[in-house]
C-alpha cells in the first residue's frame, strides 16, 4: 500500500517536468512548420530513456505533446508564452534545466536538418530557463558528435 502512495507522490512531483518536456518538444518540433516522424520517434526514445519519466505511461507524454502541438496550431503566440512558463515551472529541480535543454536539442537534431527557426526557439527556452549564453551552442555541439 505504501509503495503505491510513494509512486503516486513521485508521479505528482514529476508531473511538472513531464509537462515541461512536452512543451519544449512541441515548441521545437513545430518551429519549422511541421512535426516530422523522426521528431516524434525521438520523443518516444527520450520518454523511454529518462528515469524521471518512467513513472508515467509513455502515452501520457505523447498525449501532452500532441495537445501542445494542437494548441500551438490554434494560437501560436499566446501558447508559446504559456509553454515557456510551463517549461520554467517544470525545471525547478537541480539539473532539470540542463536536461530539458539537451532534450530540446535532441528533438531539433532528429530530422537531420539544421533549422534556424528551431535554434531561435531553443534560445528562447534557454532564456526562460535562465541558462547562460552559449548553453544552446554547447548542447548542440555535444549532441552533434
Amino acid at each position: 500500500m505504501f509503495d503505491r502512495f510513494r509512486k503516486e507522490l513521485e508521479r505528482h512531483r514529476q508531473r511538472p517536468f513531464l509537462e515541461a518536456v512536452a512543451a519544449a518538444c512541441a515548441l521545437v518540433a513545430t518551429a519549422d512548420g511541421e512535426v516530422s516522424f523522426s521528431e516524434r520517434s525521438r520523443l518516444d526514445a527520450v520518454v523511454e530513456s529518462l528515469s524521471e519519466l518512467r513513472l508515467f505511461d509513455p502515452q501520457e507524454v505523447v498525449d501532452a505533446f500532441d495537445a501542445d502541438v494542437e494548441a500551438l496550431s490554434r494560437d501560436a503566440d499566446g501558447e508559446r508564452e504559456a509553454m515557456l512558463k510551463t517549461i520554467e515551472a517544470g525545471t525547478a529541480n537541480d539539473g532539470a534545466a540542463d536536461l530539458l535543454l539537451r532534450i530540446a536539442v535532441a528533438i531539433s537534431l532528429a530530422d537531420g536538418r539544421d533549422s534556424s527557426d528551431e535554434h531561435q526557439v531553443i534560445d528562447r527556452i534557454c532564456a526562460a530557463l535562465g541558462l547562460p549564453d552559449g548553453a544552446a551552442a554547447n548542447a548542440f555541439s555535444a549532441l552533434s558528435d
